[in-house]
C-alpha cells in the first residue's frame, strides 16, 4: 500500500512539473467568415530557454491554403509573450503568404486560460501589405480572407494539447546559428567585462516611440519613451548568459517604431536596432551575450587542473551530428558550483556557473573521436561539485549526472563518423 501511495505520490509531482509552465503546449482556434470557408489556426508553443525564450510552430490552414511557419515567443511579462516578427516556412501551398505575417505581431496575452493576440500597429497604423495578385489570381478570395484574419480579426486561442515540441524546430529556432535563420536573436557576443554601459537613440527623431528593456528577464525600464533624457543606462552582467530583451512597446508618431540599443563591449560598438530592415515592424529583439570573466593568473599559469587530476570516464556517446547542444543544469541547492569545460584540448568555457536553470552550450564536433573534459573549477559551498548533463544530438539525447572535485576530472567521449 506504501508503495502505491509513493507511485501516485511520483505521478502527481511529475505531473504537476510538466504543466508548471502556462503557455507550453498546443493552442487552437476556428474562425468561419461569412460565406467563406472556416480557417484553422494552432499555435505550438515549446518549452522555454531561460524561462524566457519559447520557440514556436503556428500552422494556418483553410479548404484552399496550408501554411506551417517556426517562429520565437519571447516572455515580457507573466502574462505577455512577444511575438517574433520572423516566421520560417516549413509548408506553405498553394502560395505564400510573405510580409502578409507581420500582421501577426505584438504579444500573446494569457488569461482565463486562454490566448489572445494584442496586434502592436492596429490602432496607430492602417495598410495593406503587397502580395494580393503575386501566383495565381484564382486564389485571391482565399488571400482576402487569410489577409483580413491575420490583419484585424479577433484571435483567442484555447489550449487543446500538450505533446512534446518538435526537436528540430526547437534547435532551429533557439539556435540560429546552425541554421542561419534569424528569428530575432543576435549572435553571441563574448564579454570579459561584467558592466555594460547602454544607450538609446531614436534612428529618426523623436516621436515617441515607447520601449522596454529587461535583463535575464528583469525590468531595466518599461515603455520608456525614448527623449535626451533617459538615453543611458548601466547593466551589471551575470556570469554565464545574459539576454537583453528590447521590446518595441509602439510605432510611435511615425511608423514603425526605429528605436536603437547600443553598447560597447570590450572596446567594440554594438547596436540592436529596430530601424534596421530585418527587424522592421517587429515586437522584440535578443542580444544574447556571455558573460566570461578573465581568468586569473593563477589559472592561466597552472595547468593543475588536467595534469594533476585523476579523470574519470563517463560515457562514449555515437552521435549522427557534429552539432551538439549541452544542457547542464544543477538539479539540488544552488551553491556556487562553477567549472571548465575543455574540448579536443581546448578550453572552450572557463568559470561557468553552473545554476539551477538550464543553461545550454552549443559545440560543434570533428570527425571521428572527440573527448569533452569538464573540469571543477571550485566545490561550491556544499562539495563535491555536481551537476546534471543533457547531450542532445540529432533526434536524441542521452542524461548525465557530474561529479567533480579539485582532484577528479571527468570526460565524455563523443564519436562522430
Amino acid at each position: 500500500m506504501r508503495s502505491l501511495v509513493y507511485i501516485f505520490s511520483v505521478f502527481l509531482f511529475s505531473t504537476a512539473n510538466a504543466q508548471t509552465d502556462p503557455w507550453t503546449g498546443v493552442w487552437q482556434m476556428t474562425w468561419k467568415p461569412t460565406n467563406h470557408p472556416e480557417i484553422n489556426l494552432q499555435i505550438h508553443i515549446g518549452k522555454p530557454q531561460q524561462g524566457l525564450l519559447y520557440p514556436a510552430v503556428i500552422r494556418i490552414q483553410n479548404r484552399v491554403f496550408t501554411g506551417v511557419y517556426e517562429f520565437l515567443l519571447v516572455r515580457k511579462s507573466e502574462s505577455e509573450l512577444g511575438i517574433g516578427r520572423s516566421k520560417y516556412p516549413l509548408q506553405e501551398t498553394p502560395f505564400k503568404l510573405g510580409i502578409w505575417l507581420w500582421y501577426l505581431n505584438g504579444t500573446l496575452q494569457l488569461k482565463d486560460n486562454t490566448i489572445s493576440v494584442n496586434r502592436l500597429f492596429i490602432d496607430k497604423a492602417d495598410f495593406w501589405m503587397r502580395g494580393m495578385y503575386v501566383d495565381d489570381e484564382i486564389f485571391v478570395h482565399s488571400k482576402v480572407m487569410l489577409r483580413d484574419f491575420l490583419y484585424r480579426e479577433r484571435i483567442t486561442l484555447s489550449r487543446s494539447t500538450n505533446k512534446p515540441f518538435p526537436d528540430s524546430s526547437a534547435r532551429r529556432i533557439l539556435h540560429p546559428e546552425t541554421s542561419k535563420v534569424y528569428f530575432g536573436i543576435y549572435d553571441s557576443i563574448i564579454s570579459r567585462q561584467n558592466q555594460l554601459i547602454v544607450k538609446l537613440e531614436d534612428n529618426e527623431r523623436y516621436d515617441k516611440d515607447t520601449v522596454t528593456l529587461l535583463h535575464n528577464g528583469k525590468a531595466v525600464f518599461t515603455q520608456e519613451q525614448i527623449t535626451d533624457k533617459n538615453r543611458v543606462q548601466e547593466l551589471i552582467l551575470d556570469s554565464g548568459r545574459n539576454l537583453l530583451i528590447f521590446f518595441a512597446d509602439n510605432y510611435g508618431n511615425i511608423q514603425p517604431n526605429t528605436g536603437k540599443l547600443l553598447t560597447n563591449i570590450d572596446g567594440k560598438e554594438y547596436a540592436f536596432s529596430f530601424g534596421n530592415r530585418y527587424n522592421a515592424y517587429a515586437t522584440f529583439i535578443v542580444a544574447n551575450i556571455y558573460h566570461a570573466p578573465v581568468p586569473t593568473l593563477q589559472q592561466e599559469r597552472t595547468p593543475d587542473t588536467v595534469t594533476r587530476r585523476f579523470t574519470t570516464p563517463l560515457a562514449r556517446i555515437p552521435v549522427n551530428t557534429a552539432e551538439i547542444i549541452l544542457e547542464l543544469r544543477d538539479t539540488q541547492v544552488q551553491d556556487g558550483d562553477s567549472i571548465s569545460l575543455r574540448l579536443n584540448g581546448e578550453w572552450i568555457k572557463r568559470g561557468f556557473p553552473v545554476k539551477r536553470a538550464i543553461q545550454e552550450i552549443l559545440i560543434k564536433l570533428n570527425k571521428g573521436e572527440n573527448r569533452l573534459l569538464f573540469v571543477a573549477d571550485n566545490l561550491g559551498s556544499i562539495p563535491p561539485n555536481t551537476a546534471e548533463l543533457r547531450i542532445k544530438y540529432g533526434g536524441e539525447s542521452k542524461t548525465l549526472t557530474l561529479n567533480t572535485d579539485l582532484s577528479k576530472n571527468n570526460e565524455i567521449v563523443l564519436v562522430f563518423e
